[in-house]
């Protein structure tokens, strides 16, 4: 019988679930310590209401596709025309495993790739990288349950009462006015319509998803210390969207990139991307001339949320510890014309991973 190093815990101990705020998420246990892992990891007992599953990592998940050619076009790539004649340019480091007529591609390339997938054989290769793919609902990704509905817009009314009719103080604003000078925190504030609410936590923020159309696709809602300017995560991380705030049950989320609503306000501005929505905000006022926006969470780094930006010149700064993952992503999706090169410049630093550029320029300059 097959031994997990990770299990569900067993006893009656539950905490308050990261998604729907109950306390009722069963924790992983480490099974070879008896440790907890972090509070993200676990599953909610809700199981009609929520649903909200994280497990630890079990590998590299990946997908059995039949080829008719797959050829070598570089030290990096491959050129790979699938039994349906689709053509794609697949990194080597993403087939884990091929025969003569099929090979195993990983899920995370598959995901932002025009191969048809998910009804072929998958399983996971226990490989020393290994990538957290099942965040599930129902054992189904969000994702694929949502790839096939029409998205929703939060209306631009909403958004007036909030941020116009009715503002509320928020940590986030309160500390970047100890670091920047009132004008240049209000043109932030207006740039990205920063807003403050007390849904689920007195003072939180609001960082609202404006796609390049101007349509509200989301709003996502982080409570940050007004003294530190860090996300609050203890004892769970405190993130959550509007559209559950205002008890909206048919609302279909499907995320844009933050702040991409400013790309038309210059063609010629090069496009930065950093993962943290308070980094976009940040960089915003140190160096004015890039517009700065942001994928809220590392992978979020993809063809549909990047696609809007496919003509602009791109720089992205990942995080400490992302920069390969963020490379090998650009390295793909600059094969079907993007234009984004990657900086090193926090990968470099001895920092501890999840280090970012916000940090940096905060190290260096108070």
């Amino acid at each position: 019988m097959e031994a997990f190093k990770y299990s569900l815990d067993k006893s009656s101990k539950k905490y308050v679930c990261p998604n729907c705020n109950k306390k009722t998420f069963v924790l992983y246990i480490d099974t070879e310590t008896g440790n907890y892992l972090t509070t993200d990891f676990g599953r909610c007992d809700r199981e009609q209401n929520c649903n909200y599953h994280k497990a630890p990592p079990k590998g590299k998940r990946a997908f059995l596709i039949d080829f008719i050619t797959l050829k070598s076009i570089s030290d990096k790539a491959y050129k790979l025309t699938d039994v349906n004649g689709i053509i794609s340019i697949v990194p080597k480091s993403q087939i884990l495993e091929q025969s003569k007529n099929n090979c195993w591609i990983t899920e995370w390339f598959l995901k932002t790739s025009i191969i048809n997938y998910l009804s072929s054989e998958s399983k996971y290769f226990n490989t020393g990288s290994a990538v957290i793919l099942n965040e599930v609902i129902n054992n189904i990704s969000l994702s694929e349950r949502t790839c096939n509905k029409e998205p929703s817009f939060h209306s631009l009314e909403l958004l007036d009462k909030m941020y116009f009719d009715n503002p509320q103080i928020d940590n986030l604003t309160e500390f970047l006015i100890t670091k920047f000078s009132k004008d240049e925190v209000f043109n932030a504030k207006q740039n990205y319509f920063i807003t403050g609410t007390n849904h689920f936590w007195n003072n939180a923020t609001v960082f609202w998803q404006i796609n390049n159309k101007e349509q509200i696709q989301g709003a996502k809602i982080m409570l940050y210390d007004r003294y530190t300017g860090k996300r609050t995560k203890e004892p769970y991380n405190h993130i959550n969207w509007l559209h559950k705030a205002i008890n909206d049950p048919n609302f279909t989320l499907r995320q844009s990139l933050f702040g991409l609503h400013r790309i038309n306000e210059d063609y010629q501005k090069t496009i930065a991307i950093v993962e943290s929505e308070k980094t976009a905000i940040v960089m915003s006022i140190f160096l004015p001339e890039f517009i700065w926006l942001a994928s809220g969470s590392k992978g979020n780094f993809k063809f549909e949320l990047l696609e809007p930006i496919k003509k602009r010149n791109v720089i992205a700064f990942p995080d400490k510890g992302e920069y390969k993952n963020w490379l090998d992503k650009a390295t793909e999706l600059n094969a079907f014309g993007f234009k984004i090169a990657v900086s090193d410049l926090i990968e470099q630093t001895d920092f501890e991973n999840g280090f970012d550029l916000a940090d940096y320029y905060f190290e260096n300059n108070f």
